[in-house]
């Protein structure tokens, strides 16, 4: 009997549970097939055949708000491991002695901290 109650529960609380009405990516498995683009930041995500219908006015504010909130996010994480990368590479450089090792860290790009900054540059500016 315990197990049917937890069992039970367990089921609840995953419908109870809401999965957001976007994706940064196209996800067919889970309907987000349709491309749009925040009016804000230009941040393209995709959405479900009722969304159109489900969020107007302040609700699609709302959404696109927490989309392009969860892009900056998504940026910020990115641009952590881009910089780690390129730390790491400088480290193995500097350690080894190995110059070409070390141009080439030097050279490699962030296009996530890149972004990021325009983002934050058109936030604020």
């Amino acid at each position: 009997m315990p197990i049917l109650i937890l069992i039970l529960v367990s089921a609840l609380s995953q419908l109870m549970v809401s999965s957001p009405p976007y994706s940064l990516s196209l996800r067919p498995s889970v309907g987000h097939i349709h491309k749009r683009v925040t009016d804000h930041l230009n941040v393209v995500y995709y959405v479900a055949d009722t969304f159109s219908k489900e969020y107007t006015g302040s609700s699609l504010k709302t959404v696109e708000r927490n989309v392009e909130d969860d892009y900056i996010a998504n940026l910020r994480n990115n641009c952590w491991k881009e910089k780690q990368q390129k730390e790491g590479l400088l480290y193995r450089a500097r350690y080894f002695g190995d110059a070409d090792m070390y141009h080439k860290a030097q050279r490699m790009s962030t296009p996530s901290c890149s972004r990021l900054s325009e983002v934050q540059a058109s936030l604020h500016g």
